[in-house]
């Protein structure tokens, strides 16, 4: 019983679905089809949503082009990270792991022009995850081989260094 346990806690924390059918989280969607620009952001139930009810259409608006058709099924790719932003832990937060949910919107050069948090475990890690994503470098989302703007959804894990983190006092 116990092992069933930690083994589905470790499922829902890697965000994995428990049964069957995979969860349509918009961290899973590949937003260089057009299609997937005006569907709701679905976020992990738990999580602290940050624009309940729109889409990343919406969320981006018009800093967000309209997206090219691709001519085949299959004729797009989605933007990627090449190289991961610095990652500062926010000062004064209590060293508790948060996991948020960041879109950044890629310009066809590869440029981020702007990032959203969409869902997140904990208050308090906005700034710093916005940072980062604006600090990473990108590879564009492609339609028939012709690079676009196009927004990337990834998930952002703040981890402690220190898995049982006390803090420390001297006696004097």
């Amino acid at each position: 019983m116990v092992r069933a346990f930690a083994v589905a806690l470790a499922l829902l924390l890697a965000g994995l679905p428990l049964a069957g059918g995979a969860e349509d989280l918009s961290s899973r969607r590949d937003y260089s089809d057009p299609a997937q620009r005006d569907l709701p952001i679905a976020c992990k139930q738990g999580d602290i949503e940050k624009f309940p009810g729109k889409s990343l259409g919406g969320v981006f608006g018009a800093d967000w082009p309209a997206q090219l058709v691709a001519s085949d099924e299959g004729a797009h790719s989605p933007a990627t990270v090449v190289k991961r932003g610095p990652m500062r832990w926010p000062r004064g937060m209590d060293p508790q792991h948060s996991f948020t949910v960041v879109a950044v919107l890629i310009d066809a050069s590869g440029k981020p022009l702007r990032a959203e948090i969409l869902c997140t475990t904990r208050l308090g890690f906005d700034a710093a995850v916005k940072r980062h994503a604006m600090a990473s470098t990108y590879a564009p989302a492609q339609v028939d081989g012709k690079p676009i703007t196009s927004a990337l959804v990834t998930v952002v894990s703040f981890r402690t260094r220190e898995p049982n983190f006390m803090p420390k006092t001297r006696n004097r």
